[in-house]
């Protein structure tokens, strides 16, 4: 199933972006794949990674020097033969490197948020950024999918 089905980021992104496969994520950004892995972890899913990861690896060396960036190209280069759960973990670095990419472009924040899940990682909590709407836990998944508050860009972030 289609994430721009699922999730309606195909009007939002304005590209179609599918987790099957994964094919029209390579729009040259780091934030339409980053978003597709966080909707395959969010789902319990590691096989799109390993096209996913490069994707964000290479738009990445585009943007190297920018805030984050450096985040996301170390998570990515690591992230496409991880386990689950390793790969959750990875990810949270590179969400880290996301969100403070995208405090520095606020232009490219439009349709997107912040969560915080304070339960995930044993109780240290986890960051990450997704569009707007129902919130889908890439680090816990089916065991917790909704669980996490949307946080405001400006907004002091909890240590995690």
């Amino acid at each position: 199933m289609a994430i721009a089905t699922r999730l309606g980021l195909g009007a939002w992104l304005g590209t179609t972006v599918a987790i099957v496969g994964c094919r029209g994520t390579d729009d040259g950004t780091m934030l339409s794949p980053y978003l597709a892995i966080g909707d395959a972890l969010a789902h319990d899913g590691v096989e799109p990674l390993a096209e996913l990861a490069p994707q964000v690896a290479q738009a990445a060396r585009a943007s190297a020097g920018q805030p984050g960036v450096e985040a996301l190209a170390a998570g990515a280069s690591r992230l496409a033969d991880q386990d689950l759960a390793a790969a959750r973990a990875t990810f949270r670095r590179m969400s880290t490197g996301m969100i403070e990419y995208l405090r520095a472009h606020p232009d490219q924040q439009a349709g997107l948020t912040i969560v915080h899940c304070p339960m995930t990682f044993g109780g240290k909590g986890g960051l990450w950024v997704q569009p707007q709407g129902k919130v889908m836990n890439p680090y816990e998944g089916s065991r917790m999918l909704h669980c996490g508050d949307p946080l405001d860009w400006s907004a002091e972030l909890p240590s995690t």
